[in-house]
């Protein structure tokens, strides 16, 4: 009953704050439906079975188009990755033509449309840093919601927690992946709020985060978190651009880091992080290493279908490029296992291409807000950005070993780096009024030439 009334409270709360104070709310209202993921929840014959997300994506479209005169600011074509992410759905779209599977291709073809249409849609809304951490505080709520969904239903036999996905992330791997670069995030907000109400709403989710993690078992995530956590840690003890006493805070967070995850981690995880460092590939049974044979196959595949074979166009191939003998877990047409390798299998050297160049601008944007930023001596929203850099070093690894290329998540993380883009470089760090909106750390507001990337 309590997972039903969180539910019905958060999508009244945020229809509301949508209608009455800003349309930018309804994407964080879209951000925690996809994570709630009412009719795959045990509770969910006990709500009406109804499209949320649809519901919550045309008020989001309604007021937007109501206040579109509001919106024109934000062009979606000064932000590079978007150009990059355009390029991806639309070589997605033409694979269609020539997909192995084309009913399948299509429905997924029109997923993901509608997924760049929304984040594109959410882009225009976001005018302020207020509005920004309002989406990234929507995304740790979701994932805070997960871990306390695992923590609800606990590891099943074979020591993982399955059944607790999201729509496009169904499978253990799958979701642990799209909660992972929430801890580094709550990680930066409880080190800048000074409310000890906000540090303990950060603490709150990170442990429930963490704990989630931990019971699900996924080495991906594992690798993702270590290196989002540690890139954080080192800026914060190394970089030459300080706050007060954020060494000493940088120990202190290490220390009850540490001291955390021995309290959460059990024989079950660490046996499975151990699985990690094998590299062997063995033909009797299917291990981790097992998928180096699937990339392999894909980069053969990729030399007799240079632009793809569409949507699991690997798993339909796949029998014809994994050598005769290895064990493939009882399946012929496996998954690749990988979101390059799935990329470069379902649309070729162009997508892979796309989707590498999507993330690079990713990151030079990210740097270049980085350095605008501390031109003004803007110390937490300089942070901000290293922790969205760390964010995507999470996500990036976790999608490594998954097919991750249509996941909502990566298309956020690639949102919040060009809402980063467009307020701190392209509006010179000029910010308007909106939700949430700090203004600390802000002594010098020297104009500064805003810096592009063609």
């Amino acid at each position: 009953m309590l997972n039903v009334i969180l539910f019905f409270s958060t999508y009244m709360a945020g229809s509301l704050f949508a209608v009455f104070r800003h349309p930018v709310y309804a994407f964080v209202l879209y951000e925690a439906v996809y994570f709630f993921n009412p009719p795959n929840r045990w509770w969910g014959g006990l709500v009406p079975y109804l499209s949320y997300s649809f519901y919550v994506v045309c008020l989001m479209l309604v007021l937007f188009l109501f206040k579109y005169k509001d919106f024109k600011e934000n062009r979606l074509f000064d932000v590079p990755q978007f150009k990059w992410m355009y390029f991806i759905v639309f070589l997605y779209s033409f694979a269609y033509f020539y997909a192995a599977l084309p009913q399948y291709h299509l429905e997924y073809m029109i997923n993901f449309i509608k997924l760049i249409i929304i984040v594109s849609v959410a882009y225009k809304l976001i005018d302020s840093e207020g509005k920004l951490n309002a989406i990234i505080y929507g995304y740790i709520f979701g994932s805070w919601y997960i871990g306390w969904v695992a923590f609800e239903t606990g590891r099943n036999a074979g020591g993982r927690v399955e059944g607790i996905g999201t729509v496009d992330s169904p499978d253990a791997n799958g979701i642990a992946a799209a909660i992972t670069p929430s801890l580094v995030l709550c990680l930066y907000y409880f080190w800048i709020h000074k409310s000890k109400m906000a540090k303990g709403i950060f603490v709150f989710a990170g442990l429930f985060i963490a704990n989630g993690l931990v019971l699900i078992n996924s080495r991906g995530a594992f690798l993702g978190v270590a290196a989002s956590v540690l890139f954080f840690m080192y800026h914060m003890y190394f970089s030459s651009f300080q706050r007060k006493f954020q060494k000493a805070t940088a120990i202190f967070i290490t220390l009850f880091g540490l001291m955390g995850a021995a309290t959460l981690v059990d024989e079950s995880f660490i046996e499975r992080m151990k699985t990690i460092t094998n590299t062997q590939v063995s033909e009797e049974h299917e291990n981790a290493a097992t998928r180096t044979i699937f990339w392999k196959a894909a980069w053969e595949m990729a030399k007799d279908h240079p632009f793809g074979a569409g949507f699991h166009g690997f798993n339909h191939y796949a029998e014809f490029y994994i050598p005769y003998g290895f064990n493939t877990g009882g399946k012929i047409n496996r998954t690749v296992h990988s979101s390059w390798f799935e990329a470069l299998s379902e649309i070729g050297y162009p997508g892979l291409i796309g989707l590498i160049m999507m993330l690079v601008v990713v990151w030079r944007t990210l740097n270049l807000c980085k350095k605008e930023l501390r031109k003004r001596n803007h110390v937490d929203e300089y942070f901000k950005i290293v922790a969205l850099q760390a964010a995507c070093i999470a996500f990036l690894l976790a999608m490594t070993f998954i097919n991750r290329l249509r996941a909502e998540v990566l298309y956020w993380l690639v949102l919040f780096s060009a809402c980063a883009y467009n307020l701190y470089v392209l509006k010179k760090c000029k910010t308007l009024e909106g939700p949430g909106e700090s203004e600390e750390n802000r002594p010098d507001e020297r104009p500064v030439n805003g810096e592009r990337i063609a």
